[in-house]
């Protein structure tokens, strides 16, 4: 695969020299190095467009005026309808030259993004990108699919009604909100296509913003389209005012708005927060004089922007939301989605297929991949697939590939960050062996490219969540690899060569291993990942609690949500260390996220009564109510109310099944609670869950509970032995051992209860996160089994006194109990 640089000569020191120096020179034509020494002439431009998949014509006054680059246009043009040239990518490097100049073929103009790129590194980089597509082997109809839209009337209509209301000026910004895969970039192409904003065949830039990314990151996304010449070193963010930078982001935009260019943003809370409002900063960019009538941001928004937050932005803000397709718009979109793949249905089939859909276009992607795949028998004996496909959604897109191990570890390394661009995976993988694997999971719905030319790449969010969620690790190998290629990258410096991504990704890694960087080369959130890295690493805590304090050391010139959440990553790490510092910084939390981190701590250090009033408050809150059901479940089980936590660990697991968390905490709740052997047949369903995920996390949880059910329901005194197994697989881990004393109580096994006791207070004197309450109260238990019920009661008051009433009643009586049977001896 080579690409043909068509230029003008007195473009060629400026410009595409510094851009052919960046590439392979088995990867381009280009004439001071591929043409032979002299003039060139026509039969070498010939035979140079022969050698070509990939036309590069770089726009200038000069190259439009150059007799030799219009005779490798027409040249190029011919190849590319007879099909041996694969792609034509023009790049603007003359900000003197608009889109619509005269001397632009109109075939171009009109088939082809026109951007400006005044960045050699920028455009050399997405010369790259464009050969590896051109080798892609991609579903045969995927831009077919990709293409097909249906219904959404009500909402085109509204773009219609907007967009030609000459009353008021265009609006600079436009929102469509709503969950994930709905089809919200979908809309908003097909709504500007019907505007005649943007052509048939062209797409905007697409970047993405998650709820951590701040008003740096929205600038150097706009930095990574190179549509200017300022760099990110340059501006030096991290000294700037947040008035400052809104200014710089306007300033960028203005730049793109000046040769028609518009972006797309998939946006997780960054621009349009949780409580439905536009983040202040983002608020005074899109109402900046510079930009007012010009239509250039169209928000993919996780959360609908509220009408009256509308109202209040109007001219400059439009919105609308989008539900799910309606019965109507399913079955249109599935008839339509059988005809691109020749598939045909008799009625019966075609009506039992689409009662099964519920609304999401991506389930109806599914189901007409099952038909392609197994035909319409196979798809109907799976139909339980298509139902459950919502809640399982990441589980059966990644099933194809579960064992191919090559394809996970993509997966894996592409979890790590929101975003990686494929020149950097390539310095990981293989390039030969990445092209075709990425090809393949773009095409199965797994990840998705994004950026100005697809030069980005992404995991769908539900794969994204499932992978993080379940903590699927890289290999140790991977990872060595990985650090390898981040010490490379920092040790060589070329910071203002390096995508957003790949500096997001080098500094997050740098800042959490415990080294130090220049501060310029560091923005907000990438300090605020790290943190958060930190915390779910369940490492360097210390470190974690050091970058935070460096952070809200420049409170003044950061905005006011990242500063929130910085504090609340700060908070988490405090509650984990036990560390009453919390209760001071909890009290600068605000709303819902407050009282989480209070019942976080509260549960930590055995203040069980307080932690439970405190996650009832926040059960349905839009950020913490799903981890507050959670650690509810965790605080009942806590205090043995393993009866009271079954019911809300239930409905936890029913929510997510595909949570190991989940999965754990409802079989807990089932083998601890009262009668467990009327939950033999579930348990060990569950325990198959555990394994399927494939996390070491999982698998570890998988050991304890098969340990647990050998103990509680079938009795049987083995359980030590697989348990026993479940430490030497985990020796640094707390929780085999945790179990170990669960069990060998229920045997009243002495020695196994004070070889377990033991091992734990070893673990905790290596620094392992454990809290010396539940040292406590299995000391209390051994000393009941013992037969010593003072010494056992005595223990446990001091514990005691924060269970609820009741709690603390049955935990007095089983000591009781205990101490009892302890009398008589106990069971080996």
């Amino acid at each position: 695969m080579k690409a043909f640089l068509s230029h003008s000569s007195a473009d060629k020191a400026s410009y595409v020299s510094l851009v052919a120096a960046r590439l392979a020179a088995e990867d381009f034509v280009y004439d001071e190095i591929t043409f032979e020494a002299g003039e060139k002439t026509l039969s070498e431009i010939v035979r140079g467009l022969d050698e070509s998949s990939v036309f590069c014509l770089f726009i200038s006054s000069k190259s439009l005026d150059s007799p030799w680059v219009q005779q490798e246009v027409d040249g190029a043009l011919i190849r590319l309808t007879n099909g041996s040239l694969k792609s034509i990518y023009p790049i603007v490097i003359d900000r003197n030259v608009s889109h619509d100049d005269p001397r632009i073929p109109r075939w171009l103009k009109e088939n082809y993004n026109l951007r400006l790129v005044t960045r050699p590194g920028i455009a050399a980089r997405r010369i790259r990108q464009k050969l590896r597509q051109a080798s892609w082997a991609k579903h045969p109809k995927l831009k077919e699919r990709q293409n097909v839209f249906v219904g959404r009337n009500t909402q085109i209509e509204a773009f219609e009604r907007r967009f030609d209301d000459y009353s008021q000026a265009k609006p600079v910004l436009s929102v469509v909100g709503g969950p994930s895969s709905i089809g919200r970039r979908t809309l908003i192409l097909n709504a500007l296509r019907k505007l005649n904003l943007v052509g048939a065949d062209k797409d905007f830039p697409v970047l993405p913003l998650d709820r951590h990314s701040s008003i740096e990151d929205f600038i150097l996304r706009l930095l990574d389209l190179g549509a200017t010449d300022q760099t990110y070193t340059a501006m030096d963010l991290t000294e700037r005012t947040l008035e400052e930078k809104v200014a710089i982001s306007a300033g960028l935009l203005k730049d793109l708005a000046a040769f028609k260019e518009r972006i797309i943003v998939i946006d997780e809370g960054c621009l349009v927060t949780f409580e439905r409002t536009l983040a202040p900063w983002f608020a005074a960019i899109v109402n900046s004089p510079d930009l007012a009538g010009r239509p250039l941001i169209f928000v993919a928004s996780r959360w609908a922007l509220h009408p009256s937050a509308a109202r209040k932005h109007s001219p400059a803000v439009f919105s609308c939301s989008l539900g799910e397709l309606d019965p109507s718009e399913r079955r249109r979109l599935f008839a339509r989605l059988l005809e691109i793949e020749g598939l045909v249905l008799s009625n019966e089939d075609f009506e039992t297929f689409s009662d099964l859909l519920h609304g999401f276009p991506d389930e109806v992607f599914f189901a007409v991949d099952l038909v392609t795949q197994f035909g319409v028998k196979g798809a109907l004996d799976r139909s339980n697939e298509i139902v459950e496909f919502n809640g399982e959604k990441a589980a059966m897109l990644l099933r194809p590939f579960q064992e191919n191990e090559v394809v996970l570890n993509v997966i894996r390394l592409l979890a790590q960050s929101e975003v990686f661009s494929v020149e950097f995976l390539c310095q990981i993988f293989n390039n030969d062996q990445l092209v075709p694997i990425i090809g393949t999971l773009v095409s199965e719905h797994v990840c998705e490219l994004i950026g100005a030319e697809g030069e980005f790449v992404r995991l769908v969010d539900s794969v994204r969540d499932f992978v993080k969620r379940n903590n699927l690790s890289l290999a140790p190998e991977l990872r060595k690899v990985v650090n390898s290629a981040i010490e490379a990258d920092i040790r060589q410096g070329n910071w203002d060569e390096y995508d957003s991504s790949r500096i997001a990704f080098l500094v997050k890694n740098t800042l959490a291993s415990g080294q130090s960087l220049e501060p310029r080369f560091i923005i907000p959130s990438h300090i605020l990942r790290a943190i958060k890295e930190l915390y779910y690493d369940r490492g360097g805590l210390r470190r974690a609690v050091q970058l935070a304090d460096v952070l809200l050391a420049k409170e003044r010139n950061l905005e006011p949500q990242l500063v929130q959440d910085v504090r609340y990553y700060l908070c988490l790490v405090l509650a984990r260390l036990r560390d009453p510092r919390v209760l001071q910084e909890a009290h600068r939390i605000h709303g819902d996220e407050h009282d989480f981190i209070l019942g976080y701590y509260f549960r930590l250090v055995g203040r069980q009564r307080e932690a439970i009033e405190r996650f009832t408050r926040v059960l349905s809150g839009a950020f913490v109510g799903v981890r507050a059901k959670r650690e509810l479940v965790e605080v009942l089980l806590q205090m043995e109310q393993n009866d009271e936590a079954r019911g809300q660990a239930r409905k936890n697991y029913d929510e997510n099944r595909t949570n190991q968390f989940h999965i754990q905490a409802y079989f807990r709740a089932l083998v601890l609670g009262s009668n467990p052997e009327q939950h033999l047949v579930q348990l060990r369903t569950l325990c198959g869950e555990l394994d399927a995920v494939g996390s070491e996390r999982a698998r570890q949880m998988a050991m304890i509970g098969r340990a647990l059910i050998a103990a509680r329901c079938e009795h049987d005194i083995h359980a030590l032995d697989l348990i026993d197994d479940a430490i030497a697989a985990f020796p640094r881990i707390i929780y085999p051992t945790l179990a170990k004393f669960d069990i060998a109580l229920s045997f009243r096994n002495v020695p196994a209860m004070e070889d377990a006791l033991r091992r734990l207070e070893d673990l905790a004197k290596d620094g392992a996160h454990l809290s010396n309450k539940t040292l406590v109260v299995q000391s209390a238990y051994l000393a009941a089994v013992q037969g010593d019920l003072p010494t056992a009661q005595s223990r446990a008051a001091d514990v005691a006194k924060n269970f609820t009433d009741e709690a603390r009643t049955r935990f007095f009586e089983k000591l009781e109990a205990l101490a009892g049977v302890g009398k008589n001896g106990y069971h080996k």
